[in-house]
């Protein structure tokens, strides 16, 4: 019986999630030819072709697909191993990955993990910047151990397999308009119709870029798009100096010497979860297992903060 190599189904896994052998040689610091060597060999020893060469991507079979679905149960497990061979002393010890989208984001982790470093003196916790987009995949494939991550009312998040996700904090979604602008009034609510002919700042490929799509079309207009800038302090100058309108959560702060005003949308509520994404197989890691515990405390003081 042939017992399939862990190292080859891992390449394998990448190349799916990168969409290229190039791409996932570059991740692992391979070269090119040595991932294509070893998926060419694991295709040997299961006797079935795993990836479509014949397209422009590195597409993966649906035989491919569903090794890539054992393999993920497999290093959950292996990972679940090593967790709770860690967990036997009871120390808090090793690195911590975590990955930090800007502007909000310190405000709820910094915090929890500043509490987690001098709780465990003997953890050694790294803050990594990550693309709001990017975050699960990241923590998935173990380059982050854990991640803050975005989801928006009206958005289907596609599942991540091997990932758990805890909701942490959620907040309202308001329309930022310049000062002065005619139609704003402090805490006034106004129908999104009201904006249609307004200059738009959305992100398309975004999670808020396409919740804006959402609510526009469901107020029977489709935005007039002039800036697809994505990120939010960028965003928040230019509709400061009266260049769009834009959606933007309410725990995103403000730009200083860039103010705007925040209009609440009537007869819709849409809402941002922020989430921590983590691994099934690190839950019960002493590192994963003393930082849930703290970002909910966070979230906790956080809410109490921004409520009040």
């Amino acid at each position: 019986m042939t017992v399939l190599d862990v190292r080859k189904l891992v390449l394998l896994r990448e190349v799916g999630a990168r969409g290229s052998i190039a791409a996932a040689a570059q991740a692992l610091n391979y070269t090119r030819s040595a991932v294509s060597q070893q998926l060419s060999a694991l295709e040997s020893e299961t006797g079935t072709a795993l990836l479509d060469r014949g397209s422009k991507r590195a597409e993966l079979t649906p035989a491919g697909r569903m090794l890539v679905t054992h393999t993920e149960r497999v290093l959950a497990q292996l990972e679940e191993a090593e967790a709770q061979l860690m967990a036997r002393d009871g120390r808090v010890t090793g690195e911590l990955r975590v990955g930090v989208p800007l502007h909000e984001g310190p405000a709820l982790l910094v915090p929890a993990l500043n509490r987690l470093r001098k709780s465990h003196p003997e953890l050694r916790i790294t803050l990594h910047g990550v693309h709001p987009d990017e975050g699960r995949q990241t923590v998935r494939l173990g380059r982050l151990d854990a991640v803050l991550a975005s989801g928006y009312s009206h958005v289907p998040e596609p599942r991540v397999p091997g990932l758990y996700e805890e909701e942490v904090i959620s907040d309202r979604i308001r329309l930022a308009v310049a000062p002065g602008h005619p139609l704003a009034r402090a805490e006034e609510p106004r129908a999104l119709a009201e904006f249609a002919e307004e200059p738009w700042l959305l992100d398309r490929t975004s999670g808020l870029g396409q919740l804006a799509l959402h609510v526009c079309a469901g107020a029977g207009f489709a935005p007039d798009i002039v800036s697809d800038i994505g990120d939010m302090q960028a965003v928040f100058g230019l509709v400061s100096l009266g260049w769009g309108v834009a959606l933007v959560p309410d725990l995103v702060p403000d730009r200083p010497g860039h103010p705007v005003t925040r209009i609440p949308l009537k007869g819709i509520r849409p809402i941002r979860r922020i989430t921590l994404v983590v691994r099934t197989g690190t839950l019960t890691s002493p590192p994963v297992a003393a930082l849930l515990p703290a970002v909910r405390e966070a979230a906790d003081e956080l809410r109490r903060v921004t409520t009040d």
